[in-house]
């Protein structure tokens, strides 16, 4: 089966949204108390006129996992993990939404992301032959992107987005200063494909809910149910989509 254990899973994240938040002194002391263990240190950018630009950041090598607090948006990543380590994000993000609520952010609505890959022997091909028609399949198709989105349960948003990858082995060539000469200049004659992969990435969000409800925020029931949903479905909604063509 497709997605099996083998997988390789790239990052875990959560995205909350919020209305401007400008009180950056005290929540910042608030996360260096709260998450002293994962973080020895915070940095802090003055990025005032900008709103996407990160205000807070916090790095943990070892660990994988890093943070930005902005004014709109908390987000959170976890690197480089295997799906068993679904549990640890969960828990992970639940213990953040209680920390940004019980001070002072409301939280309009969350997104909850994973990324993971596969090495294939014809990614091209297993994508998209219960997914688009014969008459687009063809032999001239080299690459292919397939991103999917659907309510659920008119509350939240499931997208979906599959895409072929193509690890080349490009020949060095150099000038006649024996400097190596740029990849999009050179031919790609004598190149050769390493490897394959299938890279498949799930979100889940309630922006559905926040979208049509009248005063919507996210709330713990929500989080939850959508933490459930990202464990549960992941692997089985891209399982169907390659597999059935069905989501």
């Amino acid at each position: 089966m497709f997605l099996g254990d083998i997988m390789k899973i790239n990052c875990f994240s959560v995205t909350f949204w919020f209305n401007i938040f400008t009180n950056h002194n005290e929540i910042l002391e608030v996360l260096q108390k709260s998450l002293k263990d994962e973080y020895s240190k915070f940095n802090v950018f003055n990025y005032t006129d900008n709103l996407i630009n990160p205000i807070i950041t916090a790095f943990n090598n070892e660990k994988r996992t890093n943070m930005s607090f902005s004014q709109i948006n908390f987000q959170y990543n976890m690197d480089n993990v295997t799906f068993d380590d679904i549990d640890t994000f969960t828990s992970n993000t639940l213990n953040l939404f209680d920390i940004l609520i019980n001070n002072g952010v409301e939280i309009l609505h969350t997104s909850l992301f994973i990324n993971g890959e596969e090495e294939v022997s014809d990614g091209l091909k297993l994508i998209a032959e219960h997914t688009i028609s014969n008459k687009i399949y063809n032999s001239n198709l080299v690459d292919m992107t397939l991103k999917l989105g659907k309510c659920h349960e008119e509350q939240f948003y499931k997208i979906v987005t599959i895409l072929n990858k193509k690890q080349v082995k490009l020949p060095q060539v150099k000038d006649s200063a024996g400097r190596n000469i740029p990849i999009p200049l050179i031919s790609w004659h004598g190149a050769y494909v390493e490897k394959e992969i299938v890279d498949a990435s799930y979100e889940i969000n309630d922006k559905y809910s926040f979208d049509f409800t009248s005063d919507y925020h996210t709330t713990e029931f929500h989080l939850n149910k959508m933490l459930y949903l990202l464990k549960e479905d992941f692997k089985s909604d891209i399982d169907n989509i390659i597999k059935k063509g069905k989501f």
